[in-house]
């Protein structure tokens, strides 16, 4: 319902100041009662802006929609993972209308049941300095930004989500938003990406663009718990679960936020029958690496307490790249490819010098990085096969320049992706293949789903996923977590 009518001045004069008493008296509980740091109270204070607006003028300068989501998932080794409860996850996007200046905003929030329901000392808001938030009731800015446009520009500052790779899955050129690893090859690419704040400017001049970004400050992945369900080290949680034990979770040191320690990026892109781009970015490589210090096993209250001594590690890298994309007939053809100057990774968990045979002490731990160049490239294609069948084929490689014995990964490192998606009943049945193979160690994995459409607000979707191979390879770390996940979606 709109706040001013055609009316006398006087009447819609005083429902704004009702309105405006309100709404500070709201901001002012929120503030009083929340104990997080500055930024996290200027996201609230800016959600609740949004929504007073959309009370007041939904039906003239907004645009809102949204989504409900309630997702339950049978592990098929019920008894070898931790358990994972049913999910309610909403989302809500907000967009002003106007052309030039404008609002956006897209949250998310609501329970994760894959989150460890014992885990203490995190803001339900998820934040930019923490690697491991386990929380199941959490809030989580996803975008959230101003723009301005015109003609030829477009200025944006605030929370922001790129898409500057052409691959499906591991863009190589898409370097600035980290990942959300907490349930790794289970989400989208879209759901992987965590905002950053950052300001950027496009330029438009008929079939050419440019854009360039700055990153202020760091925003590191987000891993799960080590005694989570899909934890990047099987290992630790094994362990933890052995002997009983509650693990120590390091977030690694972050480096100072200042000028020096900024990420920027800048792509330029020409857009003709063959559409390419060049990319460049300086600043943190966002893949995990971990750094190792000293592994204590202590006994506090009769509680064995395990200090793993590895903690995420974060440094610089430097990339240029380019990518390339066009359509002939049915087929559509993508590739992309960069060089990136002094990538880190780490060597085989077993060199990191964790005892065979744990016991109560302090265990200094070997040096286990490695620095390296690195090339990587990929191509993609989409074919047709008719109407309502699309059949997407992906390869992409990463070779280790300067590779020692001690690396788990191996010079060369491929990954192929096969997906085969079709329709039925008019489009009211939507089904998928996908099928992703790593032949260097022989891991795998297989994800089948199916949807059903109700109407355009309802459906839903069941999928089983599986996956095998060694366990430190890319897909064999998670060959326990074979499920079969059912979705119910509510949309507006």
């Amino acid at each position: 319902m709109r706040c001013l009518h055609k009316g006398l001045w006087s009447e819609a004069q005083s429902s704004w100041i009702i309105l405006y008493l309100k709404f500070l008296r709201f901001v002012n509980f929120i503030r009083l009662t929340y104990r997080g740091d500055i930024m996290k109270r200027a996201l609230i204070v800016a959600f609740l802006l949004v929504v007073f607006s959309s009370v007041c003028f939904a039906e003239d300068l907004l645009s809102v929609s949204g989504r409900m989501n309630l997702r339950g998932v049978l592990p098929l080794h019920n008894n070898e993972t931790a358990t994972e409860y049913p999910s309610l996850l909403g989302r809500l996007k907000v967009d002003t209308t106007p052309p030039k200046w404008r609002f956006h905003m897209w949250l998310e929030g609501g329970w994760d049941g894959s989150a460890d329901l014992n885990a203490e000392g995190h803001s339900v808001l998820k934040g930019w300095s923490e690697v491991y938030q386990s929380t199941p009731l959490f809030l989580e800015f996803k975008e959230l930004y101003g723009s301005y446009s015109n003609n030829f520009l477009e200025l944006r500052a605030g929370i922001q989500r790129f898409a500057w790779g052409r691959l499906d899955e591991y863009p190589i050129n898409d370097l600035l938003n980290p990942w959300d690893y907490t349930q790794f090859l289970r989400k989208s690419l879209e759901d992987r990406k965590i905002g950053v704040p950052s300001i950027s400017a496009r330029l438009n001049k008929r079939d050419w663009n440019m854009e360039l970004v700055w990153v202020p400050l760091l925003v590191p992945y987000r891993l799960p718990l080590f005694t989570e369900r899909w934890s990047v080290f099987p290992e630790i949680a094994t362990l933890a679960e052995k002997y009983d034990a509650e693990i120590i979770h390091q977030n690694g040191d972050l480096p100072s936020r200042n000028m020096e320690n900024s990420s920027v990026g800048l792509r330029i892109q020409s857009s003709d029958t063959v559409d390419w781009g060049v990319t460049l970015f300086h600043g943190y490589d966002l893949r995990p690496v971990f750094k190792t210090t000293e592994s204590v096993i202590s006994l506090i209250s009769g509680q064995v307490v395990v200090n793993p001594g590895a903690e995420p590690d974060f440094h610089k890298m430097s990339s240029i790249g380019i990518d390339a994309a066009f359509v002939k007939g049915d087929w559509s053809w993508r590739a992309e490819a960069a060089y990136a100057i002094g990538r880190y990774y780490n060597t085989r968990y077993e060199l990191w010098g964790y005892p065979s045979t744990p016991s109560l002490g302090t265990y200094k731990l070997n040096s286990n990085e490695h620095q390296s160049d690195t090339v990587a490239y990929g191509i993609g294609v989409d074919y047709r096969l008719f109407e309502d069948c699309l059949l997407t084929m992906q390869a992409q490689q990463t070779l280790i320049n300067d590779r020692p014995d001690t690396l788990y990964d191996r010079q060369f490192e491929t990954i192929i992706w096969v997906n085969l998606k079709n329709f039925f009943m008019n489009q009211k049945i939507e089904t998928n293949l996908n099928l992703a193979y790593n032949p260097e160690h022989g891991d795998t994995m297989t994800k089948v789903n199916a949807w059903y459409v109700f109407t355009d607000a309802w459906k839903v979707g069941i999928t089983a996923t599986g996956f095998d191979g060694p366990s430190q390879s890319l897909f064999g770390r998670y060959s326990k977590n074979d499920q079969v996940e059912i979705d119910v979606i509510f949309s507006w």
